[in-house]
């Protein structure tokens, strides 16, 4: 027996082999059977195992499967009373599955999800109250380079001027070794940014918001920051910092009107047919 069942391993390992009617039973629970062609899509790849450990393998899985069994029917029988409840709650979860498929599949072929920036404006000053800071946030950027790099002093000098942008920038291009990640008009909260650069200001906050261009330093590398703009906490969010954050609220906006009108569409069409009869 443990020869066949090896031989049709190793048959039902192959992966491109076709689907076909398989005989060879590997158990059997009073009505309920377990066939090698069950366990296909569980077998291990053909050669990736040894004929021995392909044997222990199904046997686990063979055992997988009796142990299921025989706890579905022990629970069967020991929870005659609570066993409807069960089955009323299956009925609910698969009734639940089936109006969530039917629903997405719908918001998918119907919701319109392009927003013009108008209506991000309008909903904007709208709803400005919704948009309150909780925190400082800051547009900012910064590059540096190591405190031992040649004209380190000049440098400094350069970006401090109005007059040494060309020199700085030609500077930077040969020695600078990181900067950040984002954009000087990207808005980002003002202790993250504060958290990438060793400033020592006693209050950084009050620094950075009066400091628009200044260099700190670290043991390693000197930094060039530039501050674009502030906004303080308990001021409004600037419309960029929440744009996608109102792009998501009227998407979402649009999928519950969708699904509002097809549970409408769904009881008209019913009492139109005649499906539906409402006493």
């Amino acid at each position: 027996m443990r020869n066949l069942l090896y031989i049709g391993i190793c048959a039902l390992a192959v992966s491109c082999a076709p689907r076909v009617e398989d005989p060879t039973l590997l158990a059997q629970l009073g009505s309920e059977k377990l066939y090698l062609e069950d366990l296909r899509d569980r077998l291990p790849a053909s050669g990736s195992m040894e004929p021995a450990d392909s044997l222990g393998y199904v046997d686990l899985l063979i055992t997988s499967w009796a142990k299921n069994q025989l706890l579905v029917q022990a629970a069967e029988f020991n929870l005659k009373t609570e066993l409807q409840d069960f089955e009323d709650l299956v009925t609910q979860y698969r009734n639940d599955l089936l109006k969530h498929a039917y629903i997405d599949q719908y918001i998918n072929q119907y919701l319109d999800t392009s927003i013009t920036e108008k209506e991000i404006r309008d909903y904007y000053e709208e709803n400005k109250a919704s948009f309150e800071l909780k925190d400082h946030i800051v547009q900012a950027r910064y590059i540096a380079a190591p405190l031992e790099a040649q004209k380190v002093d000049e440098a400094k000098r350069w970006f401090a001027s109005s007059n040494g942008f060309k020199e700085f920038s030609e500077w930077a291009d040969v020695f600078a070794s990181k900067q950040s990640n984002y954009q000087d008009s990207t808005w980002i909260p003002l202790g993250d940014f504060i958290r990438e650069i060793p400033i020592e200001a006693n209050n950084p906050y009050t620094f950075i918001n009066r400091t628009k261009k200044f260099t700190c330093e670290d043991t390693v590398l000197v930094y060039f920051v530039e501050i674009n703009d502030v906004r303080l906490q308990d001021s409004y969010s600037p419309l960029e910092y929440v744009e996608e954050r109102i792009r998501k609220v009227l998407i979402n906006k649009r999928r519950l009107k969708l699904i509002e009108r097809i549970e409408e569409n769904i009881i008209e069409d019913a009492i139109e047919e005649g499906t539906l009869i409402i006493y």
